[in-house]
């Protein structure tokens, strides 16, 4: 049993663990400012930060860039589609790294779930981080919302299993689906976190509920836990009808005369926020079918670290389902509403995830009172009709394999033309008809990357940003992102030695950037010349153990291998500009290995 801990949201690396892959889900767009900002730096356990100061931002970029092009092809974010045009970036150039997909591939769907995974390497050990929250990939849900969210690090075998992979319940067909729904590229991305579920059990004390757009109710799966009374802090109501509400209460085994809803009344400051809805007419309605609506204090605090004055207004999802003898706390994704959870016969629209666990927490419970009129009065707002005109436009996808772009669109008006604007780096565009949902443009050129394509069918416009697919050897040729081209390709190789054990990147090592040209070398003065050369010949061969570990490691990951393989290549040139007699024998070993392994 567990009651809450107040914590940061920012996921760091397990002490000397470096990140192998991550997936991440979002229903807002993500936030390319926050990505480059502080969550990626946060994820590399990066040393350097972003400063207005030139040595400084020149290192802190040029140990990000060099971190993400090594994660290539491993960092995936899927996301619903834009409601709106994408907004001018200030880092565009974040999507060349990391792939965003939108849900809606084969059918309809929203992308509603808040999904970290992370998997971690840490010596010879490998472990699995996992995080379901209420936290989209925006600054506003990290500096101006309190989030809920459950964690849990697991430690992963040697093996993939069957009967392992299925202790985990409803979260591996909602990640098939999730997949699925996202195009063929992510499904392969999010095959591989299925994988990984297969090599450790899933916590006995949890159970995972999620939502599949198109599928069964989701509320029957809280059922199991046979709740007498149901307690609900979302921060969004759904507009619910008589007969929806009934079948949801069936789905629960709740009757509404039991269920709780902690709302705010118009007085408290939350309700100055767009952050909170609840229309009059679902306020009467839940109302009127005995659901029991009760004011939260403005003074209400979900811990005792939450400090008095906070501005920061909830956007936690929490539902507390209360037995004969236990009380059931579900972290989720889900606000009340029919298109999260379904109801009876009716599918939910949205992909939702949320774990439950048995808590000792009652506050939730116990906070809130009835509304008294007028001191306290239900804060409603109108809103728009949940089933206003959706675009027909669902769902586009645009990828680049270095040599050419495909473009893929699905909508439901099949007489309506798509035309595609792609946009590459420097502001370049060329434009394109689809055929049949598809069509191609041939492009080979590295230093004007594919960035974004917009998809318009009529008035209707759909944009996204281009998944690079390029192998690694070609990805190499991209630029290192807000870097001074002078000094890129002496931070690349400072960089990629630190990676493999060198020494720690000294800006006054780098020409253009702090230090004098000095050629690197592998040697010393004549006084010391034995011993120094022997401490060299150390250092060097440590990167050489380093990187000869790395490639057994990557041996069953094609792509990885290749960039492994490219990294030493990168090596053995490097140390062949280097004089000295272990600089000879690195270039030697490297070139056996590289042979070898051909």
């Amino acid at each position: 049993m567990t009651t809450p801990s107040w914590k940061d949201v920012l996921p760091t690396p397990p002490p000397g663990g470096r990140l192998h892959e991550a997936w991440m889900t979002s229903f807002e767009q993500p936030d390319a400012g926050l990505l480059v900002e502080h969550l990626l730096p946060s994820l590399l356990g990066a040393s350097h930060s972003l400063s207005q100061e030139v040595q400084e931002r020149t290192m802190f970029f040029g140990e990000l860039g060099t971190a993400l092009e090594a994660l290539h092809g491993r960092l995936t974010v899927i996301s619903s589609p834009p409601r709106a045009a994408r907004e001018d970036s200030q880092y565009p150039w974040l999507w060349c790294y990391v792939s965003h997909f939108i849900v809606g591939a084969a059918a309809r769907a929203v992308q509603h779930a808040k999904l970290w995974a992370f998997h971690w390497k840490v010596d010879d050990k490998e472990h699995l981080e996992l995080h379901v929250s209420s936290t989209n990939l925006t600054a506003s849900a990290f500096k101006g919302q309190l989030q809920a969210g459950w964690q849990v690090t697991l430690p992963l075998g040697d093996r993939t299993t069957q009967s392992t992979r299925q202790t985990w319940g409803d979260l591996v067909p909602f990640l098939e689906s999730l997949g699925a729904s996202a195009g063929e590229v992510a499904a392969t991305r999010v095959q591989r976190l299925i994988t990984l579920l297969g090599r450790v059990e899933c916590p006995a004390d949890v159970t995972f509920v999620a939502s599949i757009p198109g599928q069964g109710s989701a509320a029957r799966q809280l059922k199991q836990f046979e709740p007498s009374e149901l307690h609900v802090l979302t921060p969004t109501i759904g507009e619910w009808k008589d007969r929806t509400l009934s079948a949801w209460s069936a789905d629960v085994g709740v009757v509404p005369g039991k269920i709780h809803l902690k709302w705010i009344s118009e007085k408290h400051p939350w309700a100055a926020t767009s952050g909170w809805t609840l229309s009059t007419a679902a306020s009467e309605k839940l109302e009127s079918n005995g659901v029991q609506l009760e004011c939260l204090p403005i003074e209400a605090r979900f811990t005792e670290q939450h400090r008095d004055g906070d501005p920061r207004w909830s956007h936690a999802k929490l539902y507390l389902l209360r037995s004969r003898r236990k009380r059931w706390l579900l972290v989720t994704s889900a606000n009340w509403s029919v298109a999260a959870w379904g109801a009876g016969k009716t599918s939910p629209r949205n992909f939702e995830l949320g774990v439950v666990f048995e808590s000792e927490w009652t506050d939730l419970e116990a906070l809130g009172e009835p509304f008294d009129s007028p001191d306290t009065i239900p804060f409603c707002v109108d809103r728009a009709d949940d089933e206003q005109p959706n675009s027909a436009l669902e769902w586009a996808e645009a990828s680049w394999d270095g040599k050419r772009i495909e473009l893929r669109a699905r909508s439901s008006d099949l007489d309506t033309p798509i035309t595609t604007l792609v946009t590459f780096t420097g502001s370049s565009e060329e434009s394109i008809s689809l055929v049949d949902g598809a069509a191609a443009i041939p492009w080979k050129d590295p230093e004007h990357t594919p960035i974004s394509a917009r998809f318009t069918q009529g008035a209707e416009t759909l944009e996204v940003a281009v998944v690079d697919l390029r192998p690694p050897a070609e990805f190499a040729q991209t630029p290192l992102p807000e870097v001074d081209p002078a000094v890129a390709k002496a931070l690349r190789e400072a960089f990629l030695l630190q990676r493999y054990g060198g020494p720690v990147v000294d800006p006054e090592s780098i020409p253009g950037l702090g230090g004098g040209h000095r050629p690197p070398t592998v040697g010393a003065p004549a006084a010391d010349y034995s011993v120094q050369a022997w401490l060299d010949a150390r250092a060097a061969f440590n990167v050489v153990d380093q990187w000869r570990a790395a490639l057994a490691e990557a041996v069953i990951e094609p792509v990885l291998l290749k960039r492994v393989r490219l990294d030493g290549e990168e090596l053995r040139a490097l140390y062949a500009r280097r004089e000295g007699p272990a600089a000879g024998l690195v270039v030697e070993e490297l070139g056996w290995r590289l042979d070898e392994e051909a």
